[in-house]
Parts: C-alpha cells; sequence; structure tokens
C-alpha cells in the first residue's frame, strides 16, 4: 500500500502542470454539468472536495453554485499549489473561498497532519460540511481497505440529517468508446487487470489533451473496487450504507444541456456510460 501511494502522489505532482486543462475534454464539460446539477443551488453552504487536486470543482462550486467556502484536500501538494495560483491569477475575487489541505484520504483525516497552504487553516472538524465531493477519489483506491478508509473521512465530516454526498466515479470500464484506443470524448482506458488479492480492477486511463488529437494522451494508473463500479455501496450492507449514507440516486446524463444541445454525438455517452455521477444523504 505505502509503494502504491507514493506511485500515486509522484504521478500526480509530475503532470500537475497540466491537470487544469483537463476541463476542456469532450467528457468533462458533461460531468461539470452533472456535478452542478448534483450540487445545486449552494449559496451559505460549506463544502468539503476529498481527491480535489487543482480544483476544477472546487472552481466550479464558489463561481457557479455559489458556495460560501470549499475545502481541497489531496494528497499531491503540486496538485494543490497549481490550483492555488491559477485561482488567484484568474478569479482573485475567488480566491479566498477555497482553501487548499495535504493529506493521504485513504487513512482517517482524524489521524494524521492536515497542514493547509495558507499554514494556518484547519479544517471544520467539529462543525462539519454541508456537502462532502469525492470526485474520482474511490478510482485510486488501491484495497478495499483504501476503499473503506477513504469512504470514512466521507462519512465522518458530512453534516447528520441531510449532508450531502456527491460523486464522481467510474461506471463502466469497458464502453466501447473508452477502450481499445478510440477515446470519442477525449478519454482512453487500457491495460484492464483485476488487482491480485483484491476485488477490483488497475488500468491505466488516458487524456488527449492535444485538441488536433496528433499528440500522444498522457496516461496515469488508477484502480477501483468491484463495490463501487457497480453501485453497490449504496445497496442494503453496502459501504455507503454502514456508514449511514442513503438515497443515494444517479444524476441522469440524458437530462444535461449538452446531450440534448447534440444528441447524436452523445448517444453512445449516455446509452453506454463510463462515469456515474451519485448523489446521497447523510442519515
Amino acid at each position: 500500500m505505502a509503494a502504491d501511494l507514493e506511485s500515486s502522489k509522484k504521478q500526480y505532482d509530475t503532470f500537475a502542470p497540466i491537470y487544469l486543462s483537463v476541463d476542456q475534454l469532450p467528457a468533462s464539460k458533461v460531468e461539470t454539468e452533472l456535478v452542478l446539477t448534483a450540487l445545486g443551488d449552494c449559496t451559505g453552504l460549506h463544502i468539503l472536495d476529498l481527491g480535489g487536486g487543482t480544483g476544477l470543482h472546487a472552481r466550479e462550486a464558489v463561481q457557479f453554485a455559489n458556495a460560501a467556502q470549499v475545502d481541497v484536500v489531496d494528497i499531491s501538494r503540486e496538485m494543490l499549489i497549481n490550483g492555488s495560483q491559477s485561482l488567484s491569477k484568474e478569479f482573485p475575487e475567488q480566491a479566498s473561498k477555497v482553501r487548499w489541505f495535504e493529506a493521504d484520504l485513504s487513512k482517517s483525516l482524524d489521524e494524521q497532519p492536515v497542514p493547509c497552504l495558507d499554514g494556518t487553516s484547519k479544517l471544520r472538524t467539529e462543525e462539519g460540511y454541508d456537502i462532502v465531493m469525492a470526485n474520482w477519489l474511490f478510482d485510486h483506491a488501491t484495497s478495499y481497505e483504501a476503499l473503506k478508509g477513504m469512504y470514512g473521512n466521507v462519512a465522518r465530516y458530512l453534516k447528520p440529517h441531510g449532508g450531502r454526498f456527491v460523486n464522481v466515479r467510474v461506471f463502466n470500464l469497458r464502453a466501447k468508446f473508452i477502450t481499445n484506443g478510440n477515446g470519442k470524448y477525449g478519454a482512453y482506458f487500457k491495460d484492464i487487470e483485476r488487482i491480485e488479492g483484491e476485488p477490483g480492477y488497475k488500468y491505466e486511463c488516458g487524456m488527449q489533451l492535444d485538441p488536433t488529437g496528433k499528440a500522444e494522451p498522457f496516461y496515469f494508473g488508477a484502480s477501483s473496487m468491484d463495490e463501487t463500479l457497480e453501485l453497490r455501496d449504496g445497496e442494503e450492507g453496502g459501504l455507503g450504507r454502514q456508514l449511514g449514507l442513503s438515497q443515494y440516486w444517479v444524476v441522469p446524463p440524458e437530462e444535461t444541456k449538452t446531450f440534448k444541445g447534440d444528441e447524436e454525438y452523445w448517444r453512445e455517452f449516455v446509452e453506454e456510460p463510463n462515469l456515474r455521477v451519485v448523489v446521497a444523504r447523510k442519515e
């Protein structure tokens, strides 16, 4: 686990400078709309963004959903630094609403240092958060124990009696448009194989950031457990239900303006989606 963790940290540190351009991918445009639908009106709300990296969804939460504050937590300090610098440069009026924390999310946040880039701020340990996002976080769980640790942080920091959980996750590793070198919507999966001794898969995820499509996609390692791939965490006895989350539902991509604006182009995505945006509530 330690080796996997260090490998994940290094790969994100390496491509942190280019990661902000991921939002230009066609798939990212649908993802953004789905996440904003899941967030709704966030006026006055505090959001915890676990595995938030450079803060792409944190930006959206403050700019378009009017969140009062977003705390981004990620294992890659370089991702956090790049996100913070970019936000301060491009949207200085929003920069004070986003704070940046470094931590290993496969372990309890209560049992490790969680330093903030500003040197002083602390997570809302006592108050909790109205919304906890964990977008793509579960798809970096290299073991079931790591997934339990990640999910535990979600449940720990969500306010009870209605706190909302928002989660972008891999749903179909073998969607035709994302495998076999297709990459119709700018993303690719390859080298998919079972993880020895664990109930899940490891694979390479690629992203084509060259609009001409001539450059090679950049690839990074990812891994997903069966329970989240199959949406079993929200079922009776599932990990999310065990931790006090309920009312699971999936935001329908066919309802997005992006899909309705070009139904033919997006039909494959809707018929065989590679991702889901899942929402749940804390009991």
